[in-house]
C-alpha cells in the first residue's frame, strides 16, 4: 500500500524550495491538492497550523502534510490569521538563522491515495535517521532547480522521503486504520498491473467476494467504484509517464491497456482537462523555466 500511495502522489508535479531566514519573519504555505513536507536543517522556527497551537521545531524535525492543508512558519509563535495572505519567497539572507527545505507533489486532478487521506492533516516528527538527513541534504541541493538533471533528481528524492515518512507514521502512530486485506490485495494488483483490462468480476474473484459485495466494500474503503478507481490509477500513471519519460503516446497507451493512442488521449483529456501532448509540453516548460 505504501508503494501505491507514493506512486499516486508521484503522478503530481514535484516542487521544492529552500527556505532561509534571519531575524523576525513569517511565511504561509497555501492549500494544495497533494502532499507535502518540510525538514528543518537549522534553527528553531515555529510551525503555525491553521487550527491549533504553534509548535516549536528544531533541527531534524519534519512537518508532514499528507493532504496539503494551509499552514505556515514564523520566528515567533502567532495565530494563523496573522500570517501574510500569500506565500512570500524566502529572502535567503547571508548569514541566516533558520534553514528548512520544503517539497510537495501538486496533483492536477483527482484525489490523494486513501493511505494519505486517512492520516491527520499535519504531522510533526523528530526523526533520528541518517537516511532521512541525507535525503534532506540532497533535497536542499536540488531545490533551487538551477542545475541540469534537477527535474529528474527531485521527484526521485521526494519518492524516497515519502516512503520513509509513511513507514515512520505507520510504525509510530498506527494510522491510518488497516484496510480490509482483501481490498488491499485488489488495490495492489491494480497498482502493479495498470494495463490489465480488469473487470469487476475478475477483481471480485481476486478478493474472494461476490461482485455485488465486492463493489460495495471497495467503494466504502476507497470512496470510488472499482471502475472509477482503475481508470484514475491508469491515468495517474499516464501523467507520471508524460512528465518523466519521453515515451511516445502510443507506447504509453499500450502500457496502460488502451486499445489506441486516441482512446488514451480521450480518457486523459476528460480527466485532466487537456490533451496528453499539451500536458507534457506544459510541464516540460515549467521544469525548464
Amino acid at each position: 500500500m505504501i508503494s501505491e500511495a507514493v506512486a499516486t502522489a508521484g503522478a503530481g508535479r514535484a516542487v521544492a524550495v529552500r527556505n532561509r531566514y534571519a531575524g523576525s519573519w513569517t511565511t504561509r504555505f497555501p492549500a494544495i491538492n497533494g502532499a507535502g513536507l518540510h525538514i528543518v536543517r537549522q534553527g528553531a522556527p515555529f510551525l503555525i497550523p491553521e487550527h491549533g497551537d504553534p509548535v516549536r521545531l528544531g533541527p531534524g524535525d519534519i512537518v508532514f502534510v499528507p493532504q496539503g492543508p494551509p499552514h505556515g512558519f514564523s520566528s515567533e509563535p502567532r495565530p494563523f490569521r496573522d500570517l501574510p495572505p500569500e506565500r512570500v519567497p524566502s529572502p535567503d539572507p547571508d548569514p541566516y538563522d533558520v534553514d528548512f527545505v520544503s517539497c510537495c507533489y501538486h496533483l492536477d486532478r483527482g484525489r490523494a491515495h486513501e493511505l494519505l487521506t486517512g492520516l491527520p492533516d499535519v504531522i510533526t516528527l523528530r526523526v533520528d535517521d541518517p537516511g532521512v538527513r541525507g535525503l534532506a541534504d540532497l533535497l536542499g541541493d536540488h531545490a533551487p532547480g538551477q542545475h541540469p538533471g534537477d527535474d529528474v533528481a527531485l521527484p526521485a528524492i521526494m519518492d524516497l522521503l515519502l516512503v520513509r515518512l509513511l513507514r515512520i507514521c505507520h510504525d509510530r502512530q498506527g494510522v491510518p486504520p488497516s484496510l480490509d486485506p482483501a481490498i488491499a490485495r485488489v488495490l495492489t494488483s491494480i497498482q502493479e498491473n495498470p494495463g490489465k483490462p480488469f473487470s469487476v468480476r475478475q477483481l471480485s474473484a481476486l478478493a474472494r467476494m461476490s461482485p455485488a459485495t465486492f463493489a460495495r466494500r471497495f467503494t466504502e474503503a476507497t470512496g470510488e467504484t472499482p471502475g472509477a478507481h482503475l481508470t484514475r490509477r491508469r491515468l495517474d500513471q499516464g501523467a507520471r509517464l508524460l512528465r518523466h519519460t519521453d515515451l511516445p503516446l502510443a507506447a504509453i497507451a499500450e502500457r496502460l491497456g488502451y486499445a489506441t493512442e486516441f482512446s488514451f488521449s480521450a480518457a486523459f483529456s476528460r480527466e485532466y482537462g487537456t490533451a496528453p501532448g499539451r500536458f507534457r509540453r506544459r510541464h516540460r516548460d515549467v521544469a525548464q523555466g
